[in-house]
């Protein structure tokens, strides 16, 4: 318990006190993760603390490497970033491949921060994502999730599968891209 307070401390710190969070949806921007290069050890430090279950043996700093390398624009991989008065307080990324799963592209590296969950900032992350994902010419993206199915049903997730990792049990998800959600592509 101890861990989990101090790291939700931990983000807490990352949102600035002023912020009013009942305005926070009217001031949240997507942006290109690359625009934000400089948030990136932060992000790893989330990532891992997060889903270090997942991870395994990996180490915080192949974590940041490896989101070091989402740092592009218009192509796979990319990430975005959610924004509110200059801080960024949510992420998601596109990738080619995602473990051992045959499926291709992924949407992944969803995050929000703690204090900031259940206030839309995730669902317009998927969104903005799935965006992006229809620009590039992608019709199907492909994700999985531990415990988070009945959030990607909300947004119209399909399931394919269930499979079972090394760290419990996960949830193979899919979404057929329409052609119009390239209409309100974020890129830059």
């Amino acid at each position: 318990m101890a861990l989990r307070l101090s790291r939700l401390r931990a983000l807490r710190a990352w949102v600035p006190v002023s912020m009013n969070v009942r305005l926070l949806m009217t001031n949240v921007t997507i942006q290109p993760l690359i625009e934000h290069a400089n948030a990136i050890p932060n992000i790893a430090a989330w990532f891992y603390e997060e889903w270090r279950e997942i991870y395994g043996e990996e180490t915080r700093a192949s974590v940041q490497q490896r989101i070091e390398t989402w740092l592009t624009r218009n192509q796979i991989p990319t990430a975005l970033a959610a924004v509110v008065e200059g801080q960024v307080i949510g992420t998601v990324a596109l990738k080619e491949s995602e473990l051992q799963f045959p499926y291709s592209p992924w949407l992944a590296g969803l995050f929000v921060i703690p204090p900031l969950r259940r206030k839309g900032v995730g669902a317009l992350l998927v969104s903005a994502a799935e965006c992006e994902a229809a620009s590039l010419g992608i019709k199907r993206l492909y994700l999985y999730t531990p415990n988070s199915l009945a959030f990607y049903e909300s947004l119209g997730w399909l399931l394919v599968e269930r499979c079972q990792l090394p760290s419990g049990s996960v949830a193979v998800m899919s979404k057929r891209l329409q052609p119009n959600h390239a209409i309100h592509s974020i890129r830059a």
